[in-house]
């Protein structure tokens, strides 16, 4: 399988990407018309990890509400900036005996299936935490 993008120029520092028949406008700090590019990449991560854990908690019929997760990456202050480290944070609500299920999903998610998480990894260490949004 090949994925191909197009990104046309704007104006400013916005460009505007055609992904699988989507268009996203991205753009830089200053012009702020669209998210940047860097910011993608971590909501790749999340969202390709997300994917696979719904998938998989599905599969062990476990039973959860309210999944989110939250990236975040810190940058370098060298240039060019990159990410020396990425953390995840899963919150979702889920039975507490099924705590050890939960984790064990995220696991298989971001080692075995997130293709996103196994370039990533080659590059910055990527850290998680689960939260369970109890009542």
């Amino acid at each position: 399988m090949e994925h191909t993008t197009t990104s046309r120029f704007v104006e400013g520092m916005a460009f505007d990407a055609d992904i699988d028949g989507h268009t996203i406008r991205f753009d830089d700090k200053t012009g702020n018309s669209g998210p940047r590019p860097k910011a993608i990449l971590l909501n790749a991560l999340a969202i390709c990890t997300g994917f696979d854990l719904v998938s998989i908690l599905q599969k062990m019929k476990l039973s959860f509400t309210n999944l989110s997760i939250t990236s975040k990456g810190q940058l370098t202050n060298d240039v060019p900036q990159v990410y020396d480290h990425i953390h995840l944070d899963f919150f979702l609500k889920y039975d507490d005996l099924d705590q050890n299920k939960v984790e064990r999903a995220i696991e298989l998610s971001l080692k075995k299936y997130c293709g996103v998480y196994a370039m990533l990894i080659k590059v910055c260490p990527i850290t998680h935490s689960l939260h369970n949004l109890k009542d």
